[in-house]
């Protein structure tokens, strides 16, 4: 026998092993079955939807540590938020009484926040112990920053 022969003897038993499985692959009734309640790699198919599961649970619990973290970060922005607000209200309150009494003596400062908030003349030359005139005086600087109120109107 020579190597030609060995060779087709080889794909001869090929052949005949290739068409056994096959048959018993496609065999009526047993092979089909079970063919089809067992699909082809259905192990293999298990184990990379059990890794997915696993890569899908760990990327949702980064995502809620990272939420989590978002959260306090946010939460610590609106406490500075606030606090900076709270901080500009003041400036300005400072800003505004400053300048509110810039070009008055100290003594009319008291008579001038009466005037900003609408006494008459008489309440704030009495509270304050001034006469009249300087009360009056006071409150026509008051009113300097807003609109004439024009004729006819009184203090």
């Amino acid at each position: 026998m020579g190597l030609r022969e060995l060779l087709w003897l080889l794909v001869g038993l090929l052949l005949v092993y290739v068409g056994f499985e096959l048959y018993r692959a496609y065999r009526p009734g047993r092979g089909a079955a079970a063919a089809r309640a067992v699909p082809a790699g259905s192990e293999t198919a298990a184990a990379p939807a059990r890794s997915d599961v696993f890569h899908i649970e760990l990327e949702v619990q980064q995502l809620r540590r990272e939420l989590a973290d978002l959260r306090a970060e946010f939460r610590d922005q609106r406490r500075e938020l606030a606090e900076l607000e709270a901080s500009i209200r003041k400036q300005k309150e400072q800003v505004e009484a400053n300048t509110g009494s810039q070009g008055v003596s100290p003594e009319y400062n008291e008579a001038l926040v009466y005037a900003r908030r609408g006494l008459d003349v008489e309440a704030i030359a009495e509270r304050c112990g001034i006469t009249v005139a300087e009360a009056e005086l006071v409150c026509s600087l008051a009113r300097r920053g807003e609109p004439d109120p024009g004729p006819g109107t009184g203090v």
